[in-house]
């Protein structure tokens, strides 16, 4: 059955989510799908990989045909495994850098749950024991290292960061690694949101076109609190999964098992390619009671290759166990495990010389002239006095030279030689070195007399340069580790020109984390005053996929990215030229954007090259375009956003703080004029440093403003003291109001009345404000963003200086009136300032469309009409209280999405209340005990009078309560006798009045 792509990845990522539901703990069970899923065709499939199927049932039906059962049960494959533990610098035993203890432990599980020696294989159900099957595979901890030392099987590195995430792959398995043809790599670390993940095997046989070639990443990783087992002690790992389970898991897929729901999601039409497992819709969570049914059958959810936890776990079948023996038989890294060096104990013979490294030539190399040099190494057991060793290039024999040792080498001491120099053409050569002899005789051991280095000659480039990438440049190189999916051509015909680069991640599943790297020439900057690096970038992300985009500078013609510096690192949302899309991503012209990174600091250096390396995860497609690096100066600042002042503030002095962006190359000094109502003020920053691409927040001098409303205009010019580039993007004007109404909370504004000019409405762009807008009878403020068609149009509306000192609890409630507009999202903030506008240190409240149309949704400009069109909203001033000088602003965002109407915004003095809906009242009423309160909503913040009286007319109780708005007072009346009451309230003119009965 073929499947769209989008659906496909909706699919599994729905999968996954389910995963996380199943337990509190927050990492998922397994990211071996996520990393390396095989569902590929012209589109995605659901048959994952069926040329590997096909060949793996072919090679199960000839094994049936052929081997007996006998046979079966009684060869055991040894499989030697180096377990690589990354920690950060914890001592041994504390941590990520865990004991040998718990790595054995791990190891004798792995033995124990495949050769089904496990102590709980008695719990496997009564029908599934004819089925439950023993891999007679023996995992051990590897004797001899690469280079035929005695090894522990275990090595300690400390990593650079953390933690590490799938998309960590590549480098996380760079920081050590042994050939994956002799060992089984475990890495073990701080692994973020997984328990694990692997590398499904591969093969060159036919049929396995589509399987990745990666060596250098194929293992198992595992998380280090769950790698091993509290069986055997009592080790710092994770309550669900502490009996080792997660490396058995992993394991079944590194020796070609597939989940046992098939990675379906959560239908009943995936398959695990394996007869004997029970079809099952989506995995299993914690450690259900059997039977447990699903897909109408009973579900083997204690099969290892399920997501129980480690206590449910106890069986792989028969037909698992074939497709296992399939697979290491026959897959080359799979099959090689068998017989590799590190299985044997190091045995020392006479006259062993080795090549331990290749010293130079190093992988990449410049056109110059390069001196060949080895180290040697004596892995013998008797001293060696001389050697002859050949050097080749591309198969032809170069030089053989005779090296001789004073002093003679003895056991694993190691020297260097050398050659004759050679310079490599541009291009690949294959450089190889020989021991031909060692002490004048045949050398002792001929495993490590071979050592080889493929050098890459990087073709050169004159500056300055501009690739437009009609067609893929021979003079750039593409770098395609596991040789998949990798840079392209691809047309773009919406970006001016018709073509472009692209990296397929929306196809490019497997491997999340894998690089690819896209390389320039070299070029030299050994005159050049200036380096400014140009390209066009395009991507959307899919969900929230985070594929990235490295740009990395390699000095000494090296294409080793490790080696080199990153200058630019972008990843998802900052990646993201527009919003996220559920299909393939091609992009039109208004979705590029152009990135400049400033490489004037390499200045006087040379054979230098560029990378562009991208970074799976599966997401969605990446462009990049007009690749251009120029050596001439550019004077171009950007004035991008004035940071301050506000557009509200009481002080009648500012200083202004200017965000400039370089859009050319380094910038030292810059010139900024700024008019105040028609004055100018020019001043002359120096010391500045900004390099091409970034950005400085510039702090003036204080400038001075007028009460009310203030135009300044802001200019920034000659960069460096010339010329500057680009003049159309230096100024910016704003408008800011001096204010400096007071008033002090409690506080309503309801907008029936005159608002100003305490409350100010501005703009600090000059365009829409909020606005009084009358409802029929009831009046409000609005900002029409249905018509406004200015991209984030900001409009402020800020209250008068509030006085918050004898507060120590504050809140706001305010009411909303919002209805969404198709996807188009506007924003609204509450900001608060505590010195009173000069800046606003507090964001207090932020809702996009979605949170403030409560639901309602239309495609026309929205005015409300019931009460029910209205939400209620409340925030917590309380981090406010004690403050002299607060300012509330109301922020709007337009996103061109629908109006927004503001009415009864009301500040009190304690962060719970209620609001009357009368001038007062009095609950809980009867008052038992006495005991009640009063909540005010008068229409005037002023003095009330309040008193109490009995039926008699005698004044019970009788006070003056000052500035009363909407508080909540106690009123305690536990000293009277029970009866009724009569509460009365004056404020102002009015007077109100309320029984109340008291039961004492």
């Amino acid at each position: 059955m073929r499947i769209d792509s989008s659906y496909f990845k909706i699919a599994l990522l729905q999968c996954l989510l389910v995963v996380v539901s199943w337990t509190a703990f927050s990492q998922e069970r397994c990211g071996t799908v996520e990393y390396n899923n095989k569902l590929l065709s012209d589109k995605l499939k659901l048959e994952n990989n069926p040329q590997f199927e096909k060949w793996l049932q072919q090679k199960i039906s000839a094994r049936a045909r052929t081997q007996s059962t006998q046979r079966d049960q009684t060869i055991t494959y040894t499989v030697p495994v180096v377990v690589h533990v990354i920690h950060y610098g914890e001592a041994l035993g504390a941590g990520r850098n865990i004991p040998d203890a718990q790595i054995l432990s791990q190891i004798d599980v792995l033995n124990k749950d495949y050769q089904r020696l496990n102590a709980d294989a008695s719990q496997t159900p009564g029908e599934f024991q004819p089925v439950a099957a023993s891999f007679n595979v023996q995992f051990v901890l590897a004797k001899q290292d690469p280079e035929g030392l005695a090894t522990t099987g275990i090595n300690r590195v400390k990593g650079t960061k953390t933690s590490w995430t799938i998309n960590d792959n590549y480098e996380l398995k760079a920081l050590s690694y042994w050939p994956a043809e002799d060992y089984l790599n475990i890495w073990v670390c701080d692994l973020t949101s997984l328990l694990g993940y692997s590398q499904f095997p591969v093969s060159d046989l036919d049929g396995l076109e589509n399987s990745s070639t990666n060596r250098l990443t194929d293992g198992v990783v595992i998380a280090y609190d769950a790698f091993g087992s509290n069986d055997y002690g009592s080790f710092n790992l994770l309550a669900n999964f502490a009996k080792g389970r997660s490396a058995t898991h992993e394991i079944g897929h590194f020796f070609g098992l597939r989940h046992i729901w098939g990675d379906d999601g959560t239908d009943c039409s995936g398959t695990d390619y394996v007869d004997d497992t029970p079809n099952q819709a989506g995995s299993t969570s914690g450690c259900p009671s059997q039977p447990h049914v699903t897909c109408s059958v009973d579900a083997m959810f204690q099969n290892y290759m399920d997501y129980t936890n480690d206590v449910c776990m106890n069986l792989f079948t028969q037909g698992q166990v074939a497709r296992m023996t399939t697979v290491i038989e026959n897959s080359p890294r799979r099959l090689s495990l068998l017989t590799s060096h590190g299985l044997n104990d190091p045995a020392p013979v006479l006259n062993d010389l080795g090549i331990k490294t290749v010293l130079a030539p190093l992988s990449g190399e410049c056109s110059t002239p390069v001196l060949p040099t080895i180290e040697v190494r004596n892995y013998g057991s008797n001293n060696i006095s001389s050697a002859r060793i050949r050097i080749s290039q591309n198969g032809g024999a170069v030089e053989t030279k005779d090296f001789t040792f004073a002093p003679a080498l003895t056991a694993l001491q190691s020297t260097t030689v050398s050659f004759s120099s050679l310079i490599f053409p541009v291009g690949s050569s294959l450089v190889t070195f020989d021991v031909l002899q060692t002490n004048g005789t045949t050398d002792g051991q001929a495993n490590n007399n071979n050592g080889q280095q493929v050098v890459e000659v990087p073709y050169s480039i004159a500056l300055p340069f501009l690739e437009q990438f009609n067609t893929v440049p021979s003079t750039w190189k593409i770098l395609n580790p596991d040789q998949k999916v990798t840079w392209a051509l691809a047309s773009t015909p919406a970006n001016g020109s018709n073509k472009a680069m692209e990296m397929d991640f929306f196809n490019y599943e497997d491997n999340l984390g894998e690089i690819d790297p896209l390389l320039t020439p070299t070029f030299s900057l050994i005159t050049a005053p200036a380096a400014l690096l140009k390209f066009d970038v395009a991507y959307a992300r899919f969900q929230s996929s985070n594929d990235g985009l490295k740009v990395v500078v390699l000095t000494n013609c090296s294409a080793d990215i490790t080696q080199g510096t990153v200058v630019y690192d972008k990843s998802g949302a900052t990646l993201s030229t527009t919003t996220s899309t559920g299909n393939a991503f091609v992009p039109t012209a208004d979705q590029w954007r152009t990135e400049q990174i400033d490489l004037s600091s390499y200045v006087g250096q040379q054979n230098l090259q560029i990378a562009f390396v991208g970074v799976n995860d599966w997401g969605n497609n990446l462009y990049i375009d007009n690749v251009s690096l120029t050596t001439t100066p550019v004077h171009d600042a950007t004035l991008q956003k004035v940071i301050s002042p506000y557009p509200v503030t009481c002080l009648e002095g500012a200083v202004p703080v200017l965000r400039v962006k370089n859009s050319g190359t380094l910038i030292n000094s810059l010139k900024v004029t700024s008019t105040v109502n028609d004055h100018a003020y020019t001043q002359v920053i120096t010391g500045l440093s900004i390099d091409g691409g970034t950005t400085k927040d510039i702090t003036l001098n204080s400038l001075p403003l007028a009460d009310g409303e203030n135009t300044i205009h802001f200019e920034v010019s000659e960069p460096n003291g010339q010329q500057d580039f680009n003049t159309a993007d230096n100024a910016l004007d704003i408008k800011t109001v001096v204010n400096k109404s007071t008033d002090f909370i409690p506080l309503r504004q309801n907008f029936e009345g005159t608002f100003t000019p305490q409350w100010t409405s501005v703009n600090p762009t000059d365009g829409m404000i909020w606005r009084p807008f009358d409802l029929t009878g009831n009046k409000a403020i609005y900002f029409n963003a249905f018509d406004n068609t200015v991209a984030n149009d900001e409009a402020w509306l800020a209250s008068p200086v509030l006085d918050f000192s004898d507060a120590t609890e504050a809140s706001l409630s305010f009411d909303v009136s919002y209805s969404a507009n198709s996807t188009k999202n506007d924003v609204l903030r509450i900001l608060a300032s505590r010195d009173c506008g000069n800046t606003y240190q507090d964001t207090l409240f932020t809702a996009n469309s979605a949170a403030l149309a409560n639901g309602r949704a239309t495609t026309s400009g929205w005015k409300p009409t019931t009460s029910s069109d209205w939400t209620s909203k409340t925030t917590v001033l309380t981090t406010l209280a004690g403050e002299p000088e607060v300012r509330i602003a109301f922020v709007v965002t337009n996103g061109n999405g629908n109006n927004l109407y503001l009415d009864n915004i009301e500040f009190f003095v304690s962060e719970t209340h209620i609001k009357a809906t009368e001038p007062f009242t009095v609950y809980p009423n009867p008052a038992a005990g006495g005991n009640t309160n009063i909540t005010f909503n008068i229409s005037q913040k002023g003095p009330v009078e309040l008193e109490v009286v009995d039926t008699m007319g005698k004044t019970l109780v009788s006070q003056t309560l000052p500035d009363v708005l909407n508080q909540t007072y106690p009123l305690s009346l536990s000293s009277v006798a029970t009866g009724v009451y009569l509460v009365r309230v004056t404020s102002g003119s009015e007077t109100h009045l309320k029984k109340l009965i008291v039961i004492n």
